[in-house]
């Protein structure tokens, strides 16, 4: 096989997907050269011809095609969920070609993954991100606000989500149930049976949210230390939300006007050892807007050299600041 030097600086592995599109079309509107690719020919052709960018097609389990693919290139996304079946040959396709590797997963595996493979990435020059997508915001916030305390002890991270869910989405979250209900108690990861509700305040009173495992206890472990970390989620769902028995019959994810109808609304509190608190809340566009702003804002960072090798978050490689490269988001402390 010829490998040529591809003339694209970011790869889209699963770019035929709903959220592969929107991070497409982001990378288009910043003038970032970039390629697709994945595993339907006919699918790809079709985006590409779109999209006037090169393609290729191959499964992820095709190191052949992989080579080719990301010759010559600085960055891949890899937006192919569920990622429990694509992360693995993806991470491993990066470390063999020394490129750096992000994706958009919220599948808590998948940032193990990523971080088992911290010394090879290391070794490689390259960094991996798993998580760049809502996480990127999370992230930033949680980094803010554990600064306003003194050595800072306990984490409460509650996600307002608007929009509904994507059919990727729903078939990923197979793969974060199956985990159960994850802490981090005393720098430890644990699985408990059962907890209690907690109110947050996104900024137009307190609402009652409930325990769920977010991936902070991954993420936001690595980039801030904190030894004991909760999460809980209250979700917003668009009008057209239902409940169907087969996901094929779900619309493939919300339109541009419902996304556009509301906002994500992250809170955040810590607590330091002496028992001081800080409280901040994040504004930012819905989740499935949010999502392509905050990994192509990664991305660019990595195409303009900005990186740092190893297993990352975006909170360990770019701190809260990276927020301010996300369009219409903002931190509010309270």
């Amino acid at each position: 096989m010829t490998i040529k030097m591809a003339k694209h600086k970011v790869l889209v592995y699963g770019a035929t997907g709903y959220t592969g599109k929107l991070i497409c079309l982001r990378l288009k509107e910043l003038n970032i050269n970039f390629a697709i690719a994945g595993r339907d020919k006919a699918k790809v052709a079709e985006l590409s011809s779109q999209l006037n960018v090169p393609n290729f097609v191959f499964a992820t389990s095709d190191f052949g095609g992989w080579q080719e693919a990301l010759s010559g290139c600085a960055c891949l996304i890899n937006a192919a969920g569920p990622f429990a079946l694509t992360a693995e040959n993806a991470m491993h396709a990066c470390l063999q070609n020394k490129i750096h590797y992000l994706d958009i997963s919220a599948e808590i595996p998948t940032y193990q993954l990523a971080a088992a493979l911290d010394q090879q990435a290391k070794e490689a020059g390259i960094m991996i991100i798993s998580g760049a997508g809502l996480f990127v915001a999370y992230d930033a916030l949680v980094v803010h606000t554990a600064k306003r305390v003194k050595c800072a002890q306990q984490l409460f991270v509650a996600f307002s989500h608007y929009g509904g869910f994507s059919q990727g989405s729903i078939k990923s979250a197979k793969y974060i149930e199956e985990l159960g209900l994850l802490i981090r108690e005393n720098g430890e990861l644990q699985q408990i049976t059962d907890a209690n509700p907690k109110a947050f305040d996104f900024g137009e009173g307190p609402q009652e949210c409930f325990p769920t495992s977010l991936g902070g206890t991954i993420l936001s472990y690595k980039s801030t230390a904190i030894p004991n970390i909760r999460e809980y989620f209250q979700v917003q769902l668009s009008a057209l939300t239902t409940n169907p028995t087969d996901i094929k019959n779900l619309p493939e994810g919300p339109t541009a006007e419902e996304r556009a109808a509301g906002r994500n609304k992250l809170a955040v509190e810590v607590i330091g050892s002496s028992g001081d608190s800080a409280y901040s809340i994040a504004d930012l566009p819905s989740g499935y807007t949010l999502t392509p702003l905050s990994v192509v804002a990664v991305t660019c960072r990595i195409v303009n050299g900005d990186f740092k090798a190893g297993y990352q978050t975006s909170g360990s490689a770019y701190g809260e600041n990276i927020i301010s490269d996300i369009p219409n988001s903002r931190i509010i402390d309270c």
